[in-house]
């Protein structure tokens, strides 16, 4: 049997355009299905609160874990400096929503709560891009950064802007 060029391209589309429905058929159409699995985390951020103008900078470590349809949760432990030696150490869990895009990039937004209760953090938002291996994720913080609102027990707020830099890599494929 002998196919002409046309006769071939036409074949190969075909192949492509039923391969392609497969694939997309096994995920759902979801391009959140990229990033599951968990994941080491690294991240430094430096916030000014709106109030005061006081700067402060946060060191954080933990582990992200994505599910592939849009959520994750995060466990870390972290350092906040307030200046000079005035420092102290915390502990949260998070809770986000992400969106996956095609190319790769995306955005998570969540609310963050101190294991022992001190603190809630909403308003957080980071964008960012996943390698070619679904194994690397680089962060930042959302451009123009958005109203972080860190919120205490009994009634006492702080509004803030932040800047965010961090790295995730991954741990464990799901």
């Amino acid at each position: 049997m002998r196919f002409n060029g046309a006769s071939l391209a036409s074949a190969v589309s075909l192949l492509l355009l039923v391969t392609g429905s497969a694939i997309a058929a096994d995920e759902g159409g979801n391009s959140n299905a990229s990033l599951k699995g968990k994941f080491r985390l690294s991240i430094n951020k430096t916030c000014t609160d709106t109030a005061t103008g006081a700067t402060v900078h946060l060191y954080f470590s933990g582990v992200t874990t994505y599910d592939g349809n849009g959520h994750a949760t995060l466990t870390e432990r972290g350092t906040i400096f307030f200046g000079g030696t005035s420092f102290l150490a915390f502990e949260e869990t998070g809770n986000l929503t992400y969106e996956v895009k095609p190319n790769g990039s995306f955005i998570r937004t969540g609310t963050f709560t101190a294991t022992d209760g001190s603190y809630t953090l909403t308003g957080v938002k980071q964008v960012g891009q996943i390698d070619a291996d679904n194994s690397v994720l680089n962060l930042s913080g959302a451009i123009p950064p958005v109203l972080e609102t860190l919120s205490f027990p009994g009634g006492g707020f702080s509004e803030r802007y932040c800047g965010t830099s961090g790295t995730e890599v991954r741990i464990q494929q799901q």
